[in-house]
């Protein structure tokens, strides 16, 4: 599994997330700067209407550039947000959280979850009228497998075999069978027939990145510094929805009042707020939790709170040799001394919840009984410490053996990467000195604390950000063979108890089958607390009254917000 900044791969395993930096240049690749956003415009304390042009648009915003258009190589918030409206995958996300057919009609499962057959629509076309077929799926999988391609989706099919069948079917055999394999179908899906035959090395240099051809609901009409727009696809129809289900993305006839989609990037968060204000975008996307409440506060504007798989946790180094942390009492009392509802409260400013486990508690999975709860007690972090074995003296706290009094190395990102971790980090450290145990901050960058700490395990704890996705598949995080060098456990953390329970969990099954497998997981957790779950942060979206359909859902990516995009519509601002 990949290490990569935010959640930039569409598939919804654990994804260590340090700092969440966002805007990432491609190199070698064209930037296109955002142009400031006019503030001659503003009006403090308005929320000026936006006229209706000739086209029904949304105007969305949000901060970051696009070089690319690519999702080989798509990473900024910009570029993904274009891209889930441009591309599709073999399945999408439907209402309460469930999978539902996009450019596959259909699939089944193997008895043992080891192969899975997906049957792609006829109608299906891209939008410059080729056909989709199997073989544009069999195209992708092989290029994000390929050992020269690097980018953002190099872990979407990791461990899968592709055979194309016939024009329409396509059979995956994994090589190691997991329940959530559907999720991982929403990857993007690429045109083979523009793309095959360019060496790895070539694609992201191609013209294609900024005049890309999906099989989305939306294509692409002009793309320049301030943003792309996008106009409703046209084209053939493919199939009925059921009555349940949001509008089929390839259903072309549908009626979607919204007819034409403009993302616009701006260079910082202070430049969207302003053009939100001046009435330039019918929507926000990812304003800091005090800004978002700030600008959803004016007239004829709200906020959509959109809860996300993202935790914010702090992951402990428990490798063998490193001994600060081994005992699992002194991993409750570092938990017990943070106070999670006020993180909540004063750094997310009521936008999110505290976390008792590494499972969300949106989540199907979640059982808040296995979960448990550990309060905010200081006295009893010190109980803890005592019971480790550690006693306190004039200095500090002492360990078995130990002469001098603990300080613990607390690694977090500079404020200008990621504002949120760093003031959490902060909070924690004061908690922790509050009993003490004093923490000495080491500040780096994204890149710098993945590949000088975090991988090769020379830390103490850090102020991470993991997407557990939509599935609650944690064998990634936490499995003992994903302890060696080159995999994703990086805490270390090892454990011939739990390592059967995440192996079961993942296994393919019936979901209450399933859903009581995790509830073991999380019981063990709970004990072992190998981590130090903190919060799970909500995304926040401000949006108009004029515009209706947003509405509150689990995301494991921003993106995920337009899944139900063709049912939004826009109303005409009062008066008019």
């Amino acid at each position: 599994m990949p290490l990569h900044a935010g959640s930039l791969t569409r598939r919804d395993h654990v994804v260590v997330a340090v700092a969440l930096a966002l805007l990432v240049a491609i190199a070698g690749a064209m930037v296109l700067v955002p142009a400031p956003a006019d503030t001659s415009a503003i009006a403090a304390g308005t929320a000026a209407p936006v006229a209706t042009p000739a086209l029904r648009t949304f105007r969305d915003g949000v901060v970051g550039t696009i070089a690319t258009l690519d999702p080989l190589f798509a990473t900024t918030r910009p570029e993904l947000d274009v891209d889930a409206l441009l591309f599709s995958g073999l399945t999408q996300l439907g209402p309460d959280g469930t999978v539902v057919p996009d450019l596959a009609s259909s699939w089944t499962a193997g008895k043992d979850g080891r192969t899975w057959t997906f049957r792609l629509r006829a109608g299906a076309t891209w939008q410059d009228g080729v056909p989709v077929t199997a073989d544009d799926v069999a195209f992708t999988v092989r290029t994000t497998q390929d050992s020269g391609y690097h980018g953002p989706l190099a872990g979407a099919w990791e461990g899968v075999t592709v055979q194309v069948l016939d024009r329409l079917d396509v059979r995956f055999t994994l090589a190691t069978p997991v329940a959530d394999f559907p999720l991982a179908a929403r990857s993007p899906i690429l045109p083979a027939h523009l793309l095959a035959g360019q060496p790895i090395t070539d694609l992201g240099g191609t013209s294609f990145e900024l005049h890309p051809v999906g099989a989305g609901p939306f294509r692409l009409v002009t793309l320049d510094a301030t943003g792309a727009v996008l106009e409703r696809t046209a084209g053939p129809v493919t199939s009925t929805p059921a009555a349940t289900l949001p509008p089929d993305p390839l259903d072309w006839n549908f009626p979607a009042d919204i007819q034409q989609i403009d993302v616009r990037a701006f260079p910082d968060q202070g430049a969207l707020a302003a053009a939100f204000r001046a009435g330039q975008i019918d929507a926000a996307g990812g304003l800091p939790p005090d800004v978002a409440a700030q600008v959803a506060g004016l007239p004829g504007a709200r906020m959509v709170a959109y809860q996300r798989t993202v935790l914010t946790a702090v992951m402990l180094n428990l490798r063998f040799g490193h001994n600060l942390f081994q005992n699992p009492h002194v991993r409750r009392a570092l938990l017990l001394a943070i106070d999670r509802d006020a993180l909540v409260k004063t750094e997310l400013d009521g936008l999110g919840v505290r976390a008792d486990t590494l499972v969300p508690p949106s989540s199907w999975a979640f059982d808040s009984k296995a979960a448990g709860r550990v309060p905010y007690d200081p006295k009893a972090a010190a109980k803890e410490l005592v019971a480790a074995g550690w006693r306190r003296s004039g200095s500090g706290w002492l360990r078995p053996g130990a002469k001098g009094a603990v300080t613990i190395e607390l690694l977090t990102v500079d404020a200008a990467t990621n504002p949120l971790d760093f003031v959490i980090a902060t909070q924690i450290a004061a908690d922790w000195k509050a009993i003490g145990l004093p923490a000495r901050f080491t500040v780096m960058s994204a890149d710098q604390a993945i590949n000088r700490k975090l991988v090769p395990g020379v830390y103490d704890a850090a102020v991470v950000d993991l997407n557990v996705g939509l599935d609650a598949d944690l064998y990634p995080l936490l499995a003992s063979a994903q302890a060696a060098v080159g995999g994703s456990n990086l805490s270390g953390f090892q454990s011939v108890k739990l390592d059967p329970l995440l192996e079961a969990a993942r296994a393919y099954a019936p979901q209450a089958t399933r859903a009581t497998r995790v509830a073991a997981v999380e019981a063990d957790l709970a004990q072992e607390l190998p981590m130090l779950p903190l919060v799970y942060s909500d995304y926040p979206y401000v949006v108009r009254d004029t515009v209706q359909g947003p509405a509150p859902r689990l995301l494991s990516d921003p993106g995920e917000r337009f899944w139900d995009v063709l049912t939004w519509r826009l109303a005409k601002p009062a008066g008019q």
